[in-house]
């Protein structure tokens, strides 16, 4: 049948199935596919399909390799890999990657510079410099350098505001309390949130914020007891007030853990070394102690993905999983495998072409990595020329 023939909302209905890049093409035909495909309402429908009961055709894993190159890889046969090319920064010599949300991915420069940047448009915005005043601060006697290159990083989305966020939580402890920071892509403009009266927390060697439930999260230690405690602090981005999340009360202080998001839950993988064992929970009700679930256990003797490393760093992450059962594990020698959760068994990505497998193994630089959902969500700050950007997208 012609396409033109389709009631609208039929032809509706099949578009916003397509990835990312293939709709960027259809912009290109006429001018009735530009009009639907830029609505804000079908860029709307199309990432809650891609982030829901989507599969991982529609996302990439992004590959920053040594704080200097990003590359994209696919997630499905026959796994490609692309370099991809982040707008100019204020210092290209080292880039941080602060986290992914909506298709949008959040950098940082070594001169302090973030964009938000979509890779699959090439839409971005470059946000100002954090607004930290003085360079140093002396506590106790004891002089600190106040960088951004040592804070905590998130990067999410305030789905009541409407608005995307970065969020720096500042390293340096001041009277028991530490700064965190907080940016607003529609304000355009940094601002100090809290009182400060935040209870202290101690960051660990982790990765950035886990984004759940217009929530971000990390696992940090409680600086506020001898024992080190192990505890998920979440950044409410609506309140901009934080918390713990309350964990399942069977565990004990001897464990460690690690976050993310499980067919889009929060999801914990929690290291028991003491009981040689690796347990994978989510919580099916944001918020709620009871609606822990441990979805499966990975006994160390017989699993090669598991177990984690005892203390706080990670051998293993879990990275953002969907509703299928597979799990997307990165494993200590820098390979990514699947892991369906039924079976247990793994499967390993067979990178193509053979000449980046060397890119892409332990042998090489060091690379982290984090999944980013392929869509057309636009960065709507600081101006820009939106559908030059797409139009030129769709060509590469």
């Amino acid at each position: 049948m012609d396409a033109a023939k389709l009631p609208p909302e039929v032809f509706a209905e099949i578009l916003y199935r397509l990835t990312a890049k293939d709709l960027l093409r259809c912009r290109l035909v006429n001018k009735q596919w530009l009009s639907l495909i830029d609505d804000r309402s079908f860029i709307d429908k199309h990432l809650r399909y891609i982030t829901g009961l989507a599969g991982a055709e529609y996302h990439n894993i992004v590959i920053l390799r040594s704080n200097q190159k990003l590359h994209s890889m696919e997630m499905e046969p026959p796994y490609r890999v692309r370099e991809l090319q982040p707008p100019p920064m204020r210092s290209d010599s080292e880039i941080k990657l602060v986290g992914s949300c909506n298709g949008l991915l959040c950098l940082l420069s070594s001169s302090e510079d973030f964009i938000v940047w979509n890779p699959s448009t090439n839409d971005h915005a470059r946000l100002p410099i954090v607004p930290f005043g003085k360079t140093s601060i002396t506590i106790d006697g004891i002089t600190a350098i106040r960088s951004v290159h040592f804070a905590i990083f998130g990067f999410g989305y305030d789905s009541f505001t409407e608005d995307y966020k970065v969020v720096v939580i500042e390293p340096v402890l001041k009277q028991q309390y530490q700064d965190i920071w907080l940016y607003s892509l529609q304000r355009n403009s940094w601002r100090r949130t809290g009182d400060d009266q935040h209870q202290v927390f101690l960051h660990r060697p982790s990765r950035m914020g886990v984004y759940v439930s217009n929530t971000l999260h990390w696992v940090m230690i409680r600086n506020s007891d001898s024992n080190d405690t192990q505890v998920i602090l979440a950044l409410d981005l609506r309140s901009e007030d934080y918390k713990e999340v309350p964990l399942p009360l069977c565990l004990d202080n001897r464990f460690g853990m690690d976050v993310t998001v499980l067919g889009g839950c929060l999801g914990m993988v929690v290291n028991s070394p003491h009981n040689k064992v690796s347990d994978v929970w989510v919580m099916r009700e944001y918020g709620s102690r009871e609606s822990w679930l441990k979805l499966f256990s990975v006994p160390y003797q017989t699993a090669d993905v598991f177990p984690f490393q005892t203390g706080f760093e990670d051998l293993y992450y879990l990275h953002r999983s969907y509703p299928a059962g597979q799990l997307l594990v990165e494993g200590a020698n820098k390979k990514f495998h699947w892991l369906d959760a039924k079976s247990r068994s793994l499967r390993t990505f067979k990178i193509s072409p053979p000449t980046l497998k060397e890119y892409f193994s332990g042998e090489s630089e060091p690379f982290i990595a984090e999944v980013c959902a392929g869509s057309l969500v636009r960065v709507d700050a600081c101006g820009g020329t939106q559908s030059v950007a797409m139009a030129a997208a769709a060509t590469t």
